[in-house]
């Protein structure tokens, strides 16, 4: 329970302790979007490893928000102190791991679209290199070669 019910009628923004339907409701739009975006990553278009970190990332991202609501509307910290901080912890130490999923996600990226890069830029070359041998074009030179 807030000791400073509010200013001037109006309650305190900075409550710790939230009703536990409001985190229920929360838990379930997320649960909601996690499975659906989970779904979404079982396309063919999304590389194995893009997939895999990412699913990493929404049970880690569930498990702080569990983990969070518990903390915020189930575990009274007046009467369950110890519980109450290692629950905070779980978040805190989620919220950690999920950094550096991210991070190991930007980095596959950023290889993924490099190889992508790679792989046009050597498309693009072998066709140029097509186009000058049907033209008759000596690539070393630079200049039509004579047939005669």
């Amino acid at each position: 329970m807030n000791p400073l019910p509010g200013i001037h009628g109006l309650p305190l923004l900075g409550q710790t302790h939230l009703p536990a339907w409001t985190t229920c409701v929360v838990l379930l739009a997320a649960a909601v979007a996690g499975g659906w975006y989970w779904r979404r990553l079982r396309r063919g278009s999304v590389p194995r490893i893009r997939r895999r970190l990412r699913r990493a990332s929404l049970v880690t991202g569930g498990g702080v928000l569990a983990a969070s609501a518990a903390a915020a509307g189930f575990i009274d910290p007046d009467l369950h102190q110890l519980p109450y901080v290692l629950t905070w912890a779980v978040v805190v130490l989620g919220l950690l791991v999920l950094v550096v999923l991210a991070l190991i996600d930007a980095f596959v990226s950023i290889r993924l679209h490099q190889r992508s890069l790679d792989r046009r830029l050597v498309r693009d070359t072998l066709r140029i290199r097509e186009a000058m041998d049907r033209e008759g074009v000596d690539p070393d030179r630079g200049r039509a070669v004579d047939d005669a």
